[in-house]
């Protein structure tokens, strides 16, 4: 089976979230939760797939991390079922084990989903 990837690139801006309470039913979200912008992905990923490795590039070896997508959208504000293969999305994870990573933490904060340099592959 091939293991689905999506690429992060960065967190929300506290300005957004509000545009994104609904959607992501993330108005009260937990200190292991984060809102995070990810780019097109080659995959159609359900919601509530355990991503088990957070990389910083192709090549890295990166860390192991339990990380659930929680929620799906996009810039329409309308809720998903999961990440669409082909589309950028916004998303609400939730990291397991309680921690949320340094890596994903030092990702830029957008305003939307400009580019950047900066990114993180969860796989």
């Amino acid at each position: 089976m091939e293991r689905l990837w999506i690429k992060v690139i960065g967190n929300i801006s506290e300005d957004l979230k509000v545009n994104f309470f609904k959607a992501l039913d993330s108005e009260n979200l937990k200190k292991n939760e984060l809102i995070l912008f990810c780019t097109y992905s080659d995959f159609d990923i359900p919601i509530g797939h355990c991503f088990t490795h957070i990389k910083t590039d192709e090549d890295s070896e990166g860390i192991n991390c339990r990380v659930v997508l929680k929620n799906v959208t996009q810039q329409f504000f309308l809720p998903l079922d999961e990440i669409p293969h082909g589309w950028k999305t916004v998303c609400k994870f939730e990291f397991i084990e309680g921690i949320i990573p340094k890596e994903v933490q030092q990702l830029p904060v957008l305003n939307g989903w400009t580019q950047s340099d900066s990114y993180l592959l969860f796989a």
